[in-house]
């Protein structure tokens, strides 16, 4: 028997392991990098969503809309999908704005031969920032008693605008802290709660700062907050605000 023949089950052996070897390697996709569900962005800032995938082969990478699972392309100048999976949204003008792409739910979809998957929904809304005005109103209250002066921010930016500080006349910043035992406190809602009030407070103004999350723009509210204050008629002791809710 040639040595020819010997050697040929040994090399039928090895090529079917290895071949068995490289099925075994071979994966379906996965995400590795999961977007965020939310994504809001200035257009002066733009923003890159990043869909990270593995595989074996390596998996191809789309972006599709969600409602109908067709798959979205560049617009040029305004969105565009690159080849490592990340969607690309540049900055652009005001004018330039499409609620088709600005506005719309996406997902990251990862194929190959092994099979398909999707990222979770992705919700992308840019924001062109607009004009608005804060304002601050007078309260009324008895002397001894707490208050709260709280800032009105237009309903249209009120997603994007919080509360930053308070500002009184005097040039004292009030922000907000955890020290619940002095006089100012600015609560998570950004109301500003005034403990003991005293005769002297009502000669004082306060103004909220507030700051957009996107932009990071700050703005004095257009009007100040003053304290209108009375003796009052009381059979008990002054009455003081439920920190404990009000923190809540």
């Amino acid at each position: 028997m040639g040595t020819n023949t010997m050697l040929w089950p040994i090399l039928l052996i090895l090529s079917l392991l290895a071949l068995q070897t490289a099925v075994c390697e071979e994966s379906g996709p996965v995400i590795v990098e999961e977007p965020d569900n939310r994504v809001d962005f200035s257009n002066s800032t733009g923003a890159n969503i990043h869909c990270s995938v593995r595989g074996h082969p390596k998996p191809t990478v789309v972006w599709v809309k969600a409602d109908d699972g067709t798959a979205i392309g560049d617009v040029p100048g305004l969105r565009k999908v690159l080849s490592n999976g990340t969607l690309m949204f540049p900055p652009f003008r005001a004018e330039d704005y499409r609620q088709e792409v600005h506005a719309q739910v996406y997902r990251c979809q990862a194929t190959n031969p092994h099979g398909t998957v999707h990222s979770r929904d992705v919700h992308v809304r840019a924001v062109v920032p607009q004009l608005y005005s804060a304002e601050v109103l007078t309260e009324y209250v008895i002397r001894g008693n707490s208050v709260i002066l709280k800032c009105n921010i237009p309903s249209f930016v009120a997603d994007f605008v919080s509360v930053q500080a308070w500002v009184a006349d005097d040039g004292t910043i009030i922000y907000p802290s955890h020290n619940y035992d002095g006089k100012y406190l600015v609560l998570p809602s950004g109301e500003l709660h005034i403990r003991s009030v005293s005769s002297e407070d009502g000669f004082k103004s306060y103004k909220c700062r507030t700051v957009h999350r996107l932009t990071q723009e700050t703005r004095l509210s257009a009007t100040a907050g003053r304290l209108v204050i009375s003796a009052g008629v009381s059979s008990g002791p002054p009455q003081v605000a439920d920190l404990a809710k009000l923190l809540q």
